[in-house]
């Protein structure tokens, strides 16, 4: 389980860089044909060296596909004048809701893992090649709007450093809540297994908070919204591990899910206003899904230790972290002033 995020984490930096020179319409639909064509060969997997390897080259597909994607995303939020972004990561989570729910009901019906990875495989070559071809068909900074475009690396600063830390702990929490959530409501709380579906519940109130974080974030501006957001998250959650309660944790895991919701797609569009966005935003995805691969193993090696509740209070943690960093999604004075997306919330802050 650890294959998809090791490989996406070792083909973001890369993918950036190649940002610097090629368009994201070929990075995306190079991405989507690695996804498909890495499908079907997970059933072919004999051990579980052969199935990490798989799925870590799987992984390289989707982790291509995401910089791209939001290197593209970017670039549309800016000829649009308005923030979009949250809306784009909203259909991220539908996609994922769907995607389990078709596999559910496939296993349901007896069709074959083959089976079921094989029409998957052709439904994403299909539409993500296709959806791609409207993406831009030039790299998406040139020397007239960037100098520094040839440059493959990300532009360091303390302001990408938080912005890649608000990431991680997302990330992290988003981890979490995948791996441990129904484990800790059923083995902890005692809770039915078909009362375990805190996961659903968090990618449902997730899904629904991107759906409207683009207006929150242009009527309240992206520092309170996170600071109210992530804050609000923190202490649910953390009431909900002291009360210990079945509804307290169905709860918390719902409230957990919206508050997450608007901090990466504010970040991403933060980083995108940074210069170099191929290499920045491919830095701060990292660093992101490294949280996601590094949460689910800190807990579980804390919990071994000092009881599952206790170890989930890092989620705790990593929301108030958010809180702490939330200014670092500030647009800067000239920035903000320069441009049509960040003049019409000047006034919100």
């Amino acid at each position: 389980m650890l294959g998809p995020a090791v490989g996406s984490v070792l083909a973001m930096p890369t993918t950036g860089a190649l940002l610097a020179s090629v368009a994201p319409r070929r990075v995306v639909q190079a991405g989507f044909v690695v996804v498909a064509g890495m499908l079907p060969v997970i059933t072919l997997a004999g051990s579980t060296w052969q199935l990490f390897v798989v799925l870590a080259g799987w992984g390289m597909g989707i982790g291509m596909v995401d910089v791209g994607a939001n290197t593209e995303a970017s670039r549309v939020q800016d000829r649009l004048g308005r923030r979009v972004m949250s809306r784009f990561h909203a259909a991220y989570s539908v996609g994922g809701l769907v995607g389990a729910g078709l596999g559910a009901a496939a296993a349901a019906t007896g069709l074959s893992a083959r089976a079921n990875f094989i029409v998957a495989a052709v439904v994403v070559a299909i539409g993500g090649v296709g959806a791609a071809q409207a993406f831009a068909s030039q790299p998406t900074l040139t020397a007239a709007t960037d100098p520094t475009v040839h440059l493959r690396r990300p532009q360091w600063s303390w302001t990408l450093v938080a912005l890649a830390a608000m990431a991680f702990g997302s990330f992290l929490a988003e981890g979490a809540a995948n791996n441990w959530s129904a484990v800790y409501l059923h083995s902890v709380l005692g809770a039915p297994v078909g009362l375990a579906v805190t996961y659903t519940v968090f990618s449902a109130t997730m899904a629904a908070g991107r759906l409207v974080g683009d207006r929150l974030a242009h009527r309240a501006g992206p520092v309170h919204l996170i600071r109210f957001s992530a804050g609000v998250a923190g202490v649910s959650f953390a009431a909900a591990l002291i009360v210990g309660r079945v509804w307290a944790g169905l709860a918390s895991f719902a409230v957990l899910g919206a508050g997450l919701s608007f901090i990466v797609p504010l970040v991403f569009t933060t980083v995108s206003r940074l210069g170099r966005t191929g290499p920045n935003l491919a830095f701060v995805t990292s660093c992101g899904y490294m949280g996601m691969l590094v949460g689910p193993g800190l807990i579980g090696g804390l919990a071994e230790a000092v009881g599952l509740s206790e170890a989930l209070g890092i989620i705790v943690v990593f929301s108030f972290m958010a809180v702490i960093l939330a200014g670092a999604t500030r647009p800067k004075p000239s920035v903000a002033m320069s441009s049509p997306l960040s003049t019409a919330e000047v006034g919100t802050r």
